[in-house]
């Protein structure tokens, strides 16, 4: 039975999230915090990220206080009731940071998983794999236009740094990126697609067939 994001959120999406995250930037695998996934940022604090899911009081408190051990750690929270999560933080020592995203998800048969096509012959796209991690490069002659990268975790796929490159804008390559990228997937056996976009990119994401499940919410020591 298909299940129904709006009114419920199985426990195993969030540390998915994560672990396909992690991968497709090369971190380290996830380890645990009061329960909840952790990860160093290697490539960019060298500190610990912290992850949860509408977070009781005390287990917000309980992430707080190790967040709050460095000015380089972040706390990253999934919630439908940003107000709550707004209230919270000051209360234990944290700022709302950024508060601008949103994660979403999909149900990967209803994808399209055509290879892109062009008006344009010159633009080409490759698709390079690593394990469970597939990188997709959009080039026009020989200079990358667009890119991305996705990485299955069980039976989710989690897509990442969907992006294109200021100069080529308005012109559909991020569609085309993500199809690649679908087409990609079905070499694994994938279900469920999770990615988190900006508000403002939502618009694209919805359009593909992609359905908004809750605020994401990235907190740090307050100054």
């Amino acid at each position: 039975m298909a299940i129904d994001y709006e009114r419920d959120i199985p426990d195993d999406l969030l540390p998915a999230w994560v672990a396909g995250w992690s991968a497709c930037r090369g971190y380290s695998p996830a380890k645990e915090e009061a329960g909840h996934p952790a990860i160093v940022l290697s490539d960019k604090t060298g500190d610990w990220e912290y992850f949860a899911f509408e977070p009781t009081e005390d287990e917000f408190a309980d992430l707080a206080a190790q967040t709050t051990q460095s000015p380089k750690r972040m706390f990253t929270v999934l919630t439908r009731n940003p107000q709550r999560i707004h209230e919270l933080a000051p209360k234990y020592g944290l700022r709302v940071h950024h508060n601008a995203q949103s994660m979403l998800v999909t149900d990967m048969s209803n994808q399209d998983a055509g290879d892109p096509w062009y008006r344009d012959p010159d633009f080409k796209t490759e698709v390079v794999r690593d394990g469970n991690v597939h990188r997709a490069r959009v080039t026009y002659h020989g200079e990358e236009a667009a890119h991305g990268v996705v990485a299955v975790v069980d039976s989710f796929a989690l897509f990442d740094h969907i992006e294109t490159s200021e100069k080529y804008r308005r012109g559909g390559l991020a569609t085309h990126v993500m199809r690649a990228l679908n087409a990609s997937t079905f070499e694994h056996i994938v279900e469920t697609g999770l990615l988190i976009a900006s508000h403002d990119g939502q618009m694209l994401y919805n359009h593909l067939g992609w359905d908004t499940v809750c605020d994401v919410m990235i907190l740090k020591p307050a100054d």
